[in-house]
């Protein structure tokens, strides 16, 4: 009869992200070691709180099912003698895998005949598995950071204190580091001193809640958000919500509860910034604003303490916020004291990167970077001055008391007190956005001096990391140099710049002076193009079409995006298929050879006159259709010859004995081969790939 198996990884304190990937990993290593040990089960529930890792299966079958396997032994003919009789080899096998010799079958393989064994193995039953699976997956764990405790060896993101572990009412015997499984758990460490006897596993939440525990994690993200809304709609305001601080508040408490916390007024003189950064990202707490998107003097806090103690916790986190919020505003009002150009002679002493000079050496090369970009985009003169002007002062709220308290806020900061100082708005925006985009998906420069200082950055940060030799390996990428370099691709692309990247990126490293320049512009163009490549295929754009269009990339990858857009939507419309069928029949005959000169007086056939006269024809429109980035337009000239080729290929033998015309043919076919490669690399293209998977 099949039963509910419950599995509990009891803990110290977990931190969230521990928490999140557990879950994740404790799903997928169960379904995996369930199917391995062929045990079948109705559904899986996996359920955590910061003192545990849950896992709950339902209806795990009692037994294992029976396994029968096919097992190859030696070659039929060493395995009976001429008379058919078994020999000592076939003897030995079947005695090796425990059959009678006469249940051995003779089958055909790709090496000739073999013996068989069909061997059967009964199902144990699932009490006897468990303990392998349990300690399967304690061992698949993988934390970012774990430790060792007591004198043992096995390493976990934070110490186990109990194992529970029930297939229905009765103790899965395990044992790790001396510590037995049982029928126990533990309920809040505050609210429920006692350890919690579970008699089942369908009553292991029902328990747990008793003890003052929420184990599923949806239901305690609904309990809070429900206490967040009764609060700020009795109140007629609302929150100011992070979804990745909601996710983190859930996996902090056992039993959520909601309260509303105040603030002094004064406090709210302070920049939006910072009252959000401080309370956010510091203290956990949530802010509120009005309908209009004001600030309001409160917070709201999500607490794992005493329902009945809230006055005490609110009281309490009201001094811990104040305190806060008081240095905060100090630092402010010291801050303000000094302009952001007065504070350039810092940077001096602050090193950037130990083989890369200081913060200050990093403006001036930013500053360079931003002139030559502007100079290479064509911008007013107007913008260019302002993201020099941005560049020159934009590390100078690095030494400010607040960006050293609160780092997320570098940038920002300095943003508010460029704009403080006097600066224009478009170099305060500029100053804020030279770090974007700073994560998948985040937003981009809204004005094309911040888009100028952004590309500069990274570009300066590429080329540094490249010229001393940090280079992402594997999964390693301590100075996040793929996400920088997909920023660069998604403000060229999103913003519609056309850039030569390779020669912005050669001047970037040119600024270092590194002996070995050919050699590092080598390795990073090469890091660029395949994260142009995963840039383009995250976006799911297919990825024959991709390969068509990357190797010239790096010249204007918004250019070859656009050819991307172009080739896509002529998949749609059936029209790449006749393009690549065109240029196909051309390229394979001809590209392998060594290039052709090709002679007009040598075309005999009326067919290769044409279409020789129709590709010369071609050439100027297409070009201009190519130069004024119209790539459907040039898919259409390209198509136009379609016809004429398919005549040729219908009514001349190409590869004719006559060698002097058979080359002179060949050469016709690559001057051909050649004006589609001016589109796109036509030859990467898969034929026949449906719209569905474009």
């Amino acid at each position: 009869m099949a039963e509910n198996f419950l599995l509990e990884i009891g803990t110290e304190e977990l931190p969230w992200g521990a928490q999140e990937m557990g879950r994740a990993q404790l799903r997928e290593n169960a379904e995996a070691a369930l199917a391995r040990h062929r045990l079948d089960y109705s559904g899986m529930e996996i359920f955590s709180t910061p003192r545990r890792l849950a896992l709950l299966v339902h209806s795990l079958e009692e037994r294992q099912r029976d396994k029968e396997e096919l097992i190859k032994g030696p070659a039929a003919a060493s395995a009976y003698d001429r008379k058919g009789n078994p020999t000592q080899a076939a003897l030995g096998f079947a005695r090796s895998r425990g059959v009678e010799v006469s249940q051995l079958e003779i089958r055909e393989t790709e090496k000739g005949e073999f013996v068989f064994a069909r061997v059967r193995e009964e199902g144990k039953s699932s009490m006897e598995v468990l303990p392998d699976i349990i300690q399967e997956l304690l061992d698949s764990f993988s934390f970012p950071k774990s430790m060792r405790w007591g004198s043992g060896e096995f390493r976990f993101a934070r110490p186990i204190r109990w194992i529970l572990a029930l297939y229905g009412g009765e103790v899965v015997p395990f044992q790790l580091e001396g510590l037995r499984s049982s029928d126990l758990t533990y309920g809040h460490r505050f609210l429920a001193s006692n350890p919690v006897k579970i008699d089942h596993p369908s009553s292991y939440l029902d328990k747990l809640e008793e003890a003052w525990v929420i184990a599923r994690e949806e239901d305690r993200r609904e309990r809070i958000l429900r206490g967040i809304e009764e609060i700020t709609g009795s109140k007629g305001v609302r929150p100011v919500l992070n979804p990745e601080l909601l996710d983190e508040v859930v996996d902090l408490v056992e039993y959520p509860g909601v309260i509303l916390g105040s603030l002094d007024q004064r406090f709210l003189q302070l920049p939006r910034e910072v009252l959000v950064t401080a309370m956010q990202e510091h203290q956990r707490y949530i802010p509120v604003e009005n309908q209009e998107g004001e600030l309001q003097p409160f917070f709201l806090v999500v607490h794992n303490g005493n329902p009945r103690s809230e006055e005490v916790i609110r009281k309490g986190n009201e001094r811990v916020l104040k305190a806060r919020l008081a240095d905060a505003e100090f630092f402010f009002q010291e801050d303000t004291k000094i302009r952001l150009e007065d504070r350039l002679g810092e940077l001096e002493k602050v090193v950037y990167q130990a083989q890369l000079g200081t913060l200050h050496q990093k403006s001036v090369r930013l500053e360079e970077l931003c002139a030559w970009l502007a100079d290479h985009l064509h911008v007013t003169e107007e913008v260019k001055s302002r993201a020099v002007r941005a560049a020159h002062i934009s590390k100078a709220d690095l030494v400010t008391s607040m960006v050293i308290e609160f780092p997320l806020l570098q940038g920002t900061m300095g943003r508010i007190y460029a704009l403080l100082d006097g600066e224009a708005h478009q170099v305060a925006q500029a100053i804020e956005e030279q770090y974007l985009p700073r994560y998948l998906g985040d937003r981009l420069a809204e004005t094309m001096e911040g888009t100028l200082l952004s590309l500069a950055e990274k570009l300066d940060n590429l080329a540094g990391c490249f010229g001393i030799g940090l280079v992402p390996s594997g999964s390693m990428d301590p100075y996040a140099l793929r996400r920088q370099a997909q920023g660069i691709f998604a403000h060229l692309l999103e913003k519609e710049v056309h850039l030569h990247l390779e020669k912005a990126a050669a001047f970037a490293v040119g600024q270092y002076d590194f002996p070995e320049e050919a050699s590092i512009m080598a390795e990073l163009k090469d890091f660029l193009l395949q994260r142009f490549r995963q840039y383009l295929l995250n976006r799911e754009y297919p990825y024959d079409i991709v390969s068509a269009v990357l190797e010239n990339s790096l010249k204007d990858p918004r250019d070859a995006f656009e050819r991307l857009l172009a080739l896509t939507a002529a998949r749609r419309d059936g029209r790449l298929d006749r393009l690549y069928t065109a240029f196909e029949r051309c390229y394979n005959l001809s590209w392998k050879m060594e290039r052709i000169a090709l002679e007009e007086g040598l075309l005999q056939e009326e067919v290769e006159r044409e279409l020789h006269s129709r590709v010369t024809w071609s050439q100027q429109p297409l070009r201009e259709a190519l130069d004024s980035a119209d790539f459907s337009q040039a898919i259409d000239i390209l198509l136009e010859l379609k016809p004429v080729i398919d005549s040729l290929f219908d009514t001349i033998f190409i590869m004719g004995e006559d060698e002097t015309l058979r080359k002179n043919r060949l050469a016709l076919l690559q001057e051909t081969a050649s004006l589609f490669l001016e589109l796109a690399d036509l030859s990467q293209i898969v034929p026949g790939k449906s719209a569905e998977l474009s």
